[in-house]
């Protein structure tokens, strides 16, 4: 259950049902294949997405979701510049994201409903399911963006001291 979890949280950090994979030719022939979220800067697409999406179903929300998106854009970043500093280390990830996990099952459970509601509503077109989500969706996003932040900045001290 906790492995769950742990994937739970990474997909949901990753984004809201970003999927797919680009491949590209490597020079040895071989097909390197990643997922499309990294050929197409997820956070920025996702928040774009996110935010049109609010405009045309909760016009009274989009500026909200302006902000939390623009947010999530930048924890993404700062969670990027850690990685690529050496601060966040693959070996340490897994048992910060399992205790992330645990802090914050039941949150990310919520949470991975909403997106699961949210998937349906898009996929079925249904426009009286997207408004009535979008709402309950956005206070899920922030809370995740206060759990990414918390993470962030716990790093960040525990990497400076």
């Amino acid at each position: 259950m906790r492995w769950v979890l742990s994937v739970s949280l990474a997909l949901a950090v990753a984004g809201l049902g970003m999927s797919g994979v680009a491949s590209a030719d490597r020079a040895d022939g071989h097909q390197h294949r990643r997922p499309a979220a990294h050929v197409m800067g997820a956070p920025t697409h996702q928040a774009m997405y996110m935010q049109l999406l609010a405009e045309k179903f909760t016009p009274e929300s989009a500026a909200a979701w302006k902000q939390t998106m623009a947010e999530r854009v930048q924890l993404m970043n700062a969670l990027r510049e850690l990685k690529q500093s050496g601060r966040w280390k693959r070996e340490d990830a897994k048992a910060k994201m399992e205790k992330l996990a645990a802090e914050n099952g039941a949150v990310m459970q919520a949470h991975l409903a909403l997106v699961q509601e949210f998937t349906k509503a898009v996929e079925a077109e249904d426009a009286k399911a997207i408004k009535a989500v979008l709402p309950k969706l956005l206070a899920s996003e922030q809370k995740l963006n206060e759990t990414l932040r918390k993470m962030i900045e716990s790093e960040t001290k525990a990497k400076s001291s």
